[in-house]
């Protein structure tokens, strides 16, 4: 369902019954009513009681506020909504800025605009644009927890500068290469800003850009039929004045003002009074840039500023083609930054520096062609390497159509292995830290707190003096393993499976105690249960299980710390352990499979009519009795990856998760056919399907999807624009309605089954 138009609160009724009057039916300035030409010093200046009276009641609220595990700062900004707070976390001494909104004192417009700040801020995860930490609801306010910029805004630099000299183009097109690299971003998620100007570019001290205040951003599926006027008027497009239907390319024009003002020290567009204003937009008289820059920059910007925004570059064609031919014609001279003094040269010097380094078999012409450009790294030394680097990327797939996201991990350090279970996520890096985001209402994360959702992956500072090297998550809980084998666990326990002798749930990761002699080489974790392979040889579980998964009996159905698993004589020298949702399946180095546990599906093979067995059994899938190299179960089947690239199924194919090109029952492992002819690296389960990649970099994918509708962004919204009567709703419907992106919209709307094993990226 799509997202309603968010419209600026009128201070004076457009229509005396009550309605909003159409666009037709405006002239072009009338649509201005609400405006004023100077830009005021925050939006806390209003101009109705009740806004006022509002205000008053947020600021009180935020002055008593205190934050367990937080230390209030200051107050960095005040609006129409509330207020900014500057925190820092106890936890690990990082500020964060809480924008504190009082959801009782909204209006419905109001309120839907707070709300989709949310669910804006929570899809965007980009370095040039303020990170979206959670959001929760205290009492009648709604909290949202994002990072905070230490350098100030665009706005406050330029001012402090507007009567020197102008900025040297290569610090111009740094920053502004930073804020097309995330407008790119947020276009290619469907979602427009529509309030882009200096004063929401925030900066960092170490030179790096920030795009923020998503307030009045708009997801989109279609167009944007705009019937008022939003954001600020001196960055208006003339299709926005004029009331049309306007797109992504009015935040081209935005930019485009930013560029301009960041040359000439002053607004693009200059006019004494708001008539003079918008004939100057609708004619795009712009102030030109003074001399000192160069051509190509001034075509550049007369692109931005075209009438007709079917002739405006996309941001993904500034970013890729306009701004590198732009520092291609840039000297190499490096004489245009004598003119910066004092803190504007140290933030360009710091913003040159995280650039990417070029290859080495570069000419020294193509070196000075990119210098500049933040798709580049360079040093103290004029020798010019290769990095390496990995980057995790979140795929989005339905149809034909699919897209990437990357993570916002740290960009220096490499992944070693990433765990996942619903919608709970850890990643191990090289160097021994770990990285959590998702869930984290059980405590699951490690941030030593409860937390209904993080979206941007932060380090788990616990345990920053243990190396860690891998990782298993079960249903609300995580279990760590050190270098030197020894297990951490944290979260939910209440089924014993952190092992710790008792049920009580932690929120930092706590070592093991029962395997603290026992060095752990293996781990692996199901729902409810946990999995673990000594350097001796010798198996432990823990955790529950009805249906013996455990393996320590049919009386045993919960070990509250590892019990020794006693391996009948055949399945000696286990070398891998795997837990699956209620199931237990080991290999041996005579590269032999046994099971026990729930065969929900007859994904052990075991067959139709066998529901679990409590005894380790064997798995019947020789098939030219080639090495497993990898295990995955789901929930009614298995997957198993043997050496070669093939993959072998078991158990359920109802949803067409077999690969088998149809959805008949099967009774027996089956190779999937279709990929005999592709080397299979990895295959990962899940309810209805199952996913594999490639040695070729593929991603393919067979059985059924299930997801939102394509307009399912506006959900949120619209629930509320139906529930909403006369009266208010609690603020636990506002609450469950604002944070999370609405919980990740957990309805089911749209199936679509792959029959044949497809390749959904490439």
């Amino acid at each position: 369902m799509e997202l309603k138009e968010i419209r600026r609160a009128f201070t004076i009724k457009p229509g005396s019954d009550g309605s909003e009057s159409t666009t037709e039916n405006l002239s072009v300035m009338s649509r201005f009513n609400s405006f004023a030409l100077h830009e005021s010093k925050g939006s806390e200046n209003q101009t109705t009681n009740k806004t006022s009276s509002s205000a008053e009641h947020v600021s009180r609220q935020q002055q008593t506020l205190e934050l367990t595990g937080y230390r209030r700062i200051r107050t960095v900004g005040q609006g129409s909504f509330g207020v900014a707070i500057l925190y820092e976390r106890r936890s690990d001494g990082q500020q964060v800025v809480m924008k504190q909104i009082a959801l009782n004192d909204l209006t419905l417009p109001e309120r839907k605009m707070a709300m989709n700040e949310v669910e804006v801020f929570s899809q965007l995860h980009h370095p040039n644009i303020i990170a979206y930490h959670g959001s929760s609801v205290r009492g009648e306010l709604l909290l949202i927890e994002m990072e905070y910029a230490d350098g100030g805004t665009l706005a406050q630099l330029l001012a402090e500068r507007s009567h020197g000299e102008p900025l040297p183009e290569r610090f111009v097109l740094n920053i502004f290469e930073q804020l097309v690299s995330a407008i790119s971003y947020m276009h290619s998620q469907s979602i427009l800003h529509r309030d882009l100007k200096t004063a929401n570019v925030f900066l960092h001290g170490r030179g790096t850009v920030k795009v923020g205040d998503f307030g009045i951003s708009k997801i989109m599926n279609t167009k944007v039929h705009a019937q008022t006027v939003l954001g600020t008027p001196y960055y208006f497009s003339p299709e926005m004045c004029e009331g049309k239907v306007y797109d992504e390319k009015s935040d081209i024009w935005a930019l485009g003002c930013i560029l301009g003002e960041m040359c000439c020290l002053k607004k693009a567009f200059v006019a004494s009074n708001l008539s003079e204003l918008v004939t100057k937009i609708m004619t795009a008289e712009y102030v030109p840039l003074p001399g000192g820059y160069s051509d190509s920059l001034r075509h550049v910007l007369a692109l931005m500023f075209r009438i007709d925004p079917t002739g405006r570059p996309s941001a993904s064609e500034l970013l890729q083609y306009w701004i590198p031919l732009v520092y291609r014609k840039l000297g190499t001279t490096e004489s245009d930054f004598q003119n910066v003094s004092g803190s504007m040269m140290t933030a360009s010097k710091q913003g040159l520096s995280v650039m990417a380094k070029l290859p080495t078999n570069r000419t020294e012409k193509e070196v000075d062609s990119y210098r500049g450009s933040t798709v580049l790294i360079t040093d103290n030394s004029s020798k010019m390497v290769p990095i390496e680097r990995t980057v995790l990327y979140q795929l989005h797939s339905f149809g034909t159509s699919s897209s990437m996201a990357p993570l916002h991990l740290p960009p220096t350090l490499k992944i070693r292995s990433v765990a996942t279970r619903g919608q709970h996520f850890i990643a191990v890096m090289e160097d021994g830290s770990v990285y959590s985001w998702g869930e984290g209402h059980n405590g699951q994360l490690g941030h030593d707190a409860l937390e209904t959702w993080h979206h941007i992956p932060m380090r788990i500072e616990a345990i920053k003096q243990q190396r860690v090297v891998g990782a298993t998550v079960g249903e609300g809980f995580t279990i760590l393993q050190t270098d030197t084998g020894t297990l951490l666990s944290c979260g939910d326990n209440s089924h014993g499976s952190l092992g710790h002798g008792n049920k009580n749930s932690l929120l930092v990761p706590q070592p093991i105690a029962k395997l603290l002699g026992s060095p752990i080489v293996q781990v692996s974790s199901g729902t409810a249960h946990v999995l673990a392979l000594t350097e001796s040889g010798l198996v432990y579980s823990w955790g529950s299980s009805s249906h013996g998964a455990l393996a320590l009996g049919k009386r045993i159905t919960v070990a509250l710390e590892p019990e020794r698993v006693i391996l009948p004589q055949l399945v000696q020298n286990v070398r891998e352990v795997y837990a699956g949702p209620d199931c237990t399946i080991l290999i041996t180095r005579q590269d032999e499979c046994y099971c026990c546990g729930s065969n929900a599906g007859n994904r052990l093979g075991l067959g139709r009519k066998v529901p679990g067995t409590n005894t380790l059994r064997r798995v019947p899938i020789d098939i030219g009795r080639q090495k497993i190299v990898a295990v995955s179960v789901a929930d009614t089947h298995a997957a198993f990856l043997l050496e070669g690239g093939y993959l072998v199924t078991l158990g359920d194919n109802a949803h067409g998760q077999r690969g088998a090109g149809h959805r008949l029952q099967l009774n027996q492992p089956t190779i999937v056919r279709q990929l005999k002819s592709r080397y299979i690296v990895k295959v990962k389960t899940s309810e209805t399907y199952t996913v594999a990649t490639t040695d070729d970099n593929c991603v393919v994918l067979w059985g059924t999807r299930m997801g939102t509708p394509d307009d399912a962004t506006g959900n949120t919204s619209d629930t509320f624009d139906r529930n909403h009567n006369t009266e208010r709703p609690c603020l636990a419907t506002i609450a469950n309605n604002t944070m999370a992106l609405a919980n990740i919209l957990t309805s089911i709307y749209k199936h679509e089954t792959i029959l044949d094993p497809t390749d959904i990226l490439a």
